[in-house]
């Protein structure tokens, strides 16, 4: 699989993609991330502006959509949550957290992420099971920006109940007692325990250990990927997009002239085929991390 850095540089990569006429392949930009992660507050916001961007070059010619992976950074959260100076005292031993957090205000403030009120390090097992009922009713980008708002911007906490609900009702998703039954229930098929089956996968069979983490695919069964770990700029991201697609484009011309030769070739009286098969591009694949910003 191409390093970022690579695919910049190659012909037909994103500084040309803008000037190539016709539909480009679909494009799924999978997010790995936790509502405990404030670095993932702002690479949330990188990826929203990345989507416009992307949008507005290409429009209908180009569709793009995101899908919200969780992976829990801190299992040893107290459930529900914990200061957040007392919080990087334990775990890190530093008395508080306004260094960490004027780094984030500096990274964050272009993105509209000022970090005004964070006053909570989460639990955020609750917050990734509402996550995952929003995306099964297609508002997993509006319930995330909440998520990440309510925790970062307003002060909330969302290992609570009681503020789940609330945002959960501000997304129509369902009533208070149907949502508050949803989120605690604990058996085979709940959402805490597809929530706890996509986190182990993330971890151990992709090997994500930092995030905000994005694979970007094209293609059928994301044949075409690539890979970025960490709160990637804008402009990385939207041209990770415009890579993958290209290359997915020219994989499939070449596959469609490979079927084509194939159909036209003439075999000889000693079985040796005649005419010339037409060849695609390699496809990249499999996740690698290009750079890491972790907790």
């Amino acid at each position: 699989m191409l390093q970022l850095h690579e695919a910049f540089s190659r012909p037909g990569g994103p500084t040309q993609a803008s000037a190539r006429s016709g539909p480009l392949p679909p494009v799924t930009v999978h997010v790995f991330n936790d509502i405990a992660c404030p670095w993932c507050h702002i690479g949330s916001r990188r990826l929203q502006r990345a989507v416009r961007q992307y949008k507005r070059r290409y429009g209908q010619a180009a569709p793009v959509k995101v899908q919200w992976n969780p992976l829990l950074v801190d299992n040893d959260v107290l459930m529900t949550g914990e200061d957040v100076n007392g919080y990087v005292e334990r775990r890190w031993g530093v008395s508080s957290a306004d260094p960490f957090r004027a780094r984030l205000v500096r990274a964050g403030l272009p993105e509209g992420a000022s970090f005004k009120k964070w006053s909570f390090m989460p639990n955020s097992l609750l917050a990734l099971e509402l996550l995952a009922l929003a995306a099964d009713l297609g508002q997993a980008d509006r319930a995330s920006d909440l998520l990440f708002s309510k925790t970062y911007e307003e002060g909330g906490n969302v290992s609570l109940l009681d503020e789940l609900l609330g945002i959960g009702e501000s997304l129509g998703l369902s009533s208070r007692d149907e949502l508050s039954r949803e989120l605690v229930r604990t058996d085979g098929g709940s959402l805490r325990m597809r929530v706890l089956e996509q986190d182990a996968a993330a971890k151990r069979r992709l090997r994500i250990q930092a995030v905000p983490h994005f694979i970007i695919t094209a293609g059928p069964k994301c044949r075409t990927k690539y890979s970025l770990n960490g709160a990637h700029q804008t402009s990385d991201l939207v041209g990770a997009m415009e890579r993958v697609a290209m290359e997915e484009a020219r994989a499939a011309v070449g596959g469609r002239k490979v079927a084509a030769a194939a159909a036209r070739r003439v075999l000889t009286p000693y079985g040796t085929p005649t005419g010339v098969l037409g060849g695609g591009g390699a496809a990249a694949t499999g996740p690698s991390p290009i750079m890491g910003v972790s907790l």
